[in-house]
């Protein structure tokens, strides 16, 4: 229960004729609501979680989370020096998905379900029709007996109780008190005194008291019931409430436990109870008003206008307000012209209608009209700067505008009023996660899942906060819990996924987002997800169909572009991979992924020097990057800079010293040094570390050609025929292998094997001066024009100098 939950004493001078403390009947727009110290932070009966709910808020009080059955229901004080307030004028007033009924009640009120409930007399208590003098004398021979009618602290007590003025009031009622120790009606005033004061266990304690001394009185047992209703006992509450009913039927405590019954969704009985409280005080606007709300609940909303209707005939005094209540029904039934008629209609008669201006404030947030909502929420916050939900909508539309800061500004103030306001919460920890605070972002869900531990909502943004962070078990944990709850959440579904994938748990991710996009599927994040998925799974065309689908969704998807480009690039259509990461740096000049793409592809296009400044940038941003410290390896490899090349590749090998393309790189880095030895090792054991070979055969064939060149120069033919003819079988026109294999065929002696694969390099490379010199040779030693051993060291001579320059495909 919230520290702001009160007993509101209920007397508005604005509002005599029912209850004015919580009168207006349709919750606030959304579930903030506005605050001060008086006020409660919670509610009770919701619509639906997306709607703006039914509530009996004036324009005059602040919403409490259950006021329409507080003790000045029986007491009658307060309303003569109360001023006009708002739903929103005070601090703490919340509107939440549920919706309240203010416990205050007015002269009207009183005179129905009040005076007969205090005292045998039917006389009410009205700053517009009677004198105060004369109503607190009325008061007095309603609360106490005869044998201290005539005592002046009673006189004294009932002024200051009308004045709100509850800390003097109880220091009267005390001295009262200790010289009648059994008055049960100076014990209940009390313990509404305290209850205002927010001062519960002395409160809880005297009406303990009076129940178990006077047992067969109904009055403290209604009492303790609503008392039992705020701290959400509700068990309690309806035994009270009906032990009370039991003793006397009064329309206060059918209206209490109607309200009881709305929080336990209930609905019927508390329409039933509603009706009870409409025989005892027929045509009551304020139990009309109730009866409303609660048909808003049942989607009877034609019986909820007609209410309303009624109220405006029998309290035409307060039609503003009644006005401001109907439309908000005519807006949940999307007659959007004719809940503006009523609301212009509501602040015409009253220009600062906090309740009015709310509604329509609402209204023109809910219709996109962005500027006019603005400025009926500044109106709020003139009338009254603590007003929670003039601070939550005002932070609702700047964040749909995309002022981000303004709107946390909003959400910051709004929290400092009511700091368990779960959907504020829930709407600044999202405004800090756009923002990159992911920590205060984990702070406010952190304090939101206290509150509410089961909510999926909350569970999926920190389960994302935690993804984004790369905390994945902890992400992990949260996506599951909230898929138990809702297991066919898109959103849930595909952030899971992409954890999984994260993690290289691809068929688990391929699962979740399969799921994800069968139930949404333009849901862009599931679509870039799995287009990538599939990337690394070699599915290129499955990839380019989702990346494809995801920049129709949004053309300036960075992530889309950087991996579409990374396909194209898989796939050597070199020109597309350079526009889409071209395109893709140039929206994000730091974003690694196209920066270590776009330098792979440079390097493979032979624009050296363009690599190098793409993968430099990269590595002082993520100095560990270690495809990054690869993909520049390999171009310091391609520009004979072999020290520098071993450098990068054994700081990836130290991270991950069993990764087959950096101990391919650094084999062939070897190789070219003449570290046969060193060149095989690291060869060997890439090859046989090789697991996934359709993902890694690119890396192996390189593998193979640069073992098969090493085992040729140290003279095992036979290994590097072997490793040549695989590596061939896969790579056809790879230029270097079959100038290797020319080599091994010539050494073995089988000439005319070796001039077919010289003929085939001459078909790809025309101007190859290897081939055309090594053709010439080996044409002289088949016709016998020239020695084996001559030949055989010329050829050697020149493929060994072959060997150390640089071959596109290594």
């Amino acid at each position: 229960m919230s520290n702001k939950i009160q007993f509101c004493c209920g007397f508005i001078s604005k509002y005599n004729k029912y209850d004015a403390v919580n009168l207006a009947m349709l919750t606030r727009p959304r579930r903030a609501s506005d605050s001060d110290n008086q006020t409660s932070t919670s509610s009770s009966i919701s619509v639906e979680s997306s709607n703006p709910y039914i509530n009996s808020t004036t324009n005059q009080v602040p919403v409490t989370p259950r006021r329409l059955t507080t003790l000045s229901k029986f007491t009658s004080y307060g309303s003569g020096n109360q001023h006009h307030h708002s739903s929103s004028n005070s601090s703490n007033n919340t509107t939440s998905t549920k919706t309240t009924v203010s416990s205050a009640s007015t002269d009207s009120y009183n005179e129905h379900s009040t005076s007969s409930y205090i005292t045998k007399s039917n006389s009410t208590f009205s700053k517009n029709t009677i004198n105060p003098q004369v109503a607190t004398q009325g008061k007095i021979k309603k609360f106490f007996t005869k044998s201290k009618k005539n005592d002046p602290q009673l006189t004294k007590a009932a002024q200051l109780l009308e004045q709100r003025q509850f800390h003097e009031s109880i220091i009267y009622l005390t001295r009262i008190l200790d010289k009648h120790s059994n008055s049960y009606s100076a014990r209940c005033d009390r313990a509404y005194a305290y209850r205002q004061l927010e001062k519960w266990a002395p409160a809880l304690q005297d009406l303990n008291l009076a129940v178990q001394r006077f047992p067969q009185k109904s009055r403290a047992y209604a009492l303790r019931g609503e008392y039992y209703y705020l701290i959400k006992k509700y068990d309690l509450a309806l035994i009270d409430l009906s032990k009370s009913l039991k003793l006397q039927q009064t329309a206060f405590a059918f209206r209490a436990r109607a309200d009881v019954n709305c929080v336990l969704l209930n609905y019927s009985e508390a329409i039933n109870d509603l009706n009870s409280a409409l025989v005892l005080e027929p045509n009551n606007p304020y139990t009309l008003t109730c009866r409303s709300k609660v048909y808003c609940k049942l989607n009877l909303f034609a019986e909820a206008l007609l209410d309303l209707d009624n109220v405006l005939t029998y309290d035409p005094q307060n039609a503003s307000t009644t006005l401001a209540n109907r439309g908000e029904v005519y807006r949940l039934i999307g007659r959007i012209d004719m809940a503006f008629a009523d609301l212009n209609s509501a602040l015409d008669r009253e220009e600062n209608n906090m309740l009015a201006l709310e509604r329509r404030g609402f209204l023109y947030k809910h219709i996109g009209r962005h500027v006019d909502a603005l400025r009926d929420f500044d109106e709020i916050l003139k009338l009254n700067p603590k007003s929670v939900f003039g601070h939550e909508n005002r932070g609702e539309i700047y964040q749909s505008i995309g002022n981000l800061n303004e709107a946390l500004y909003n959400f910051d103030e709004a929290l400092k009023l009511d700091k368990d306001n779960l959907s504020i919460l829930k709407h600044r920890s999202e405004i800090h996660r756009l923002l990159g605070n992911y920590q205060s972002a984990i702070n406010d869900l952190d304090h939101a899942l206290i509150l509410s531990p089961d909510d999926p909502f909350l569970l999926r943004g920190r389960g994302e906060v935690y993804r984004l962070v790369q905390c994945f078990d902890k992400s992990l944990d949260d996506f599951n819990k909230s898929l138990k709850l809702e297991p066919c959440n898109a959103f849930a579904l595909t952030s899971r996924g992409e954890v999984y994938r994260m993690l290289r748990q691809g068929q688990k991710a391929l699962v979740d987002l399969d799921q994800a996009i069968s139930i949404a599927p333009d849901n862009l994040l599931a679509r870039e997800s799995r287009g990538a998925l599939n990337r690394t799974f070699r599915r290129y065309e499955e990839a380019l169909r989702d990346l494809d689908f995801a920049l129709q969704l949004k053309p300036d998807s960075i992530f889309a572009l950087a991996n579409r480009g990374a396909v194209y690039y898989m796939l050597d259509r070199y020109c597309e991979s350079q526009m889409d990461l071209d395109k893709a740096l140039q929206l994000c000049h730091n974003y690694s992924f196209a920066l270590e793409n776009r330098g792979a592809l440079f390097n493979t296009l032979g624009k050296y020097e363009q690599a190098l400044m793409d993968l430099n940038k990269l590595l002082l941003l993520e100095p560990e990057n270690t495809w990054a410290l690869c993909y520049r390896g390999e171009v310091f490899y391609a520009l004979e800079r072999y020290n520098e090349a071993l450098i990068d590749i054994n700081k990836v090998l130290d991270i991950q010293p069993t990764w087959c393309y950096p101990l391919s790189l650094r084999g062939a880095i070897y190789r070219s040094l003449g570290y046969y030895v060193k060149a095989l090792e690291d060869l060997t054991k890439s090859l046989h570390n090789a697991k996934d070979k359709a993902y890694n055969i690119k890396y192996e064939n390189k593998a193979l050609l640069n073992r098969g060149s090493s085992y040729r120069i140290i003279g095992k033919f036979n290994e590097a025929l072997l490793d040549l003819n695989k590596a061939l079988m896969r790579d056809p026109k790879n230029i270097f292998g079959l100038c290797e294999r020319s080599c091994v065929y010539y050494n073995m002696e089988c000439y005319d094997h070796a001039l077919v694969d010289l003929d085939v390099v001459l078909s790809i490379d025309p101007n190859n001066a290897f081939a055309q010199s090594q053709k010439t040779k080996l044409e002289y030693v088949r016709n016998g024009s020239e020695s084996d051993s001559s030949s055989r060291t010329s050829s050697g001579q020149f493929f060994n100098y072959y060997s150390v320059r640089r071959v596109e495909e290594i």
